[in-house]
């Protein structure tokens, strides 16, 4: 390393040393895709988790939660106060028609900030130069007939900090990168599928294009492929035509089992969710 990047290294660690060090650590917000159609409804349930680590407070922490559509359009934002060792259970279509939108799918951020008492402890944090705050969160997915799918986040909204003074947040959201080819490691039972779709989900802020693909186990037969383009916040869904699936057990006999892939990734943990039906069985909606 030069000695200019380890000059730079060391201000940057210096400057976020002192921002957590007075309580204002960067903050991430996690994302979530949300649907509110096909039979398919989201929850969102959030913690308070600061509870955790400072039992003592009894202050609430603030969650900021935004909207966006399936073309990326912003649909708003709204906060909650989560008290200590409290929960949030808050249904999509109750924040929907709050911030008057008719999105059916879509994607909703949360950043979780905590009250001042707590801030007024992170001078004893360990590792300053190291702290940041991120706000996991689950989503239920249910349909009419109470079958529920609860899936964690994975993947946090791009090009935005919070907290943070201006400067350490320009620095931090320079450059969102995009991910590596992926495959899935959940195999599929090829021959029993009667639905399947991809959600693909760009949580950057810059358009981008990725390949969705339907591969043998071992990766050696692509059955399905297209690109698709995805605008900035943008998700979209691919589904795949079920005839498809009775060609792929009479043109590749020997494949029981298939995996989902992107190439690449969208952005560096974007791993697409799945919806997806055995014959007449109730759907799932999961993680890639």
């Amino acid at each position: 390393m030069s000695v200019i990047a380890q000059t730079r290294t060391r201000l940057g660690e210096s400057v976020r040393r002192r921002s957590a060090l007075s309580g204002r650590p960067p903050r991430f917000a996690y994302t979530h895709y949300f649907i509110e159609s096909e039979g398919l409804h989201s929850r969102i349930h959030l913690q308070n988790f600061y509870s955790t680590f400072w039992p003592q407070v009894s202050e609430p922490a603030t969650a900021h939660i935004r909207v966006f559509d399936r073309d990326g359009t912003d649909q708003g934002s709204c906060d909650r106060a989560i008290p200590p060792f409290g929960s949030l259970f808050l249904e999509m279509t109750d924040l929907l028609s709050e911030l008057g939108s008719g999105a059916s799918e879509g994607s909703v951020a949360i950043d979780l900030e905590p009250p001042a008492s707590v801030r007024r402890q992170f001078h004893e944090l360990p590792d300053a130069d190291q702290v940041e705050i991120k706000t996991p969160f689950w989503m239920a997915y249910y349909d009419q007939a109470e079958n529920f799918m609860y899936v964690h986040s994975i993947e946090m909204l791009g090009g935005v900090v919070f907290g943070a003074p201006a400067a350490l947040r320009w620095a931090m959201t320079r450059h969102i990168p995009v991910g590596e080819s992926w495959r899935s490691w959940r195999l599929l039972e090829a021959d029993r599928l009667a639905d399947l779709q991809i959600v693909c989900m760009n949580m950057s802020r810059e358009p981008r294009s990725t390949t969705v693909g339907v591969y043998s186990a071992d990766d050696r037969v692509a059955l399905h492929q297209e690109t698709v383009d995805l605008g900035p916040r943008a998700v979209t869904r691919v589904r795949i035509p079920p005839e498809e699936f009775a060609q792929w057990s009479s043109r590749h006999p020997e494949i029981g089992h298939v995996r989902i892939g992107l190439d690449p990734l969208l952005t560096t943990n974007g791993k697409p969710y799945v919806i997806m039906r055995y014959a007449d069985g109730p759907p799932s909606l999961h993680h890639g």
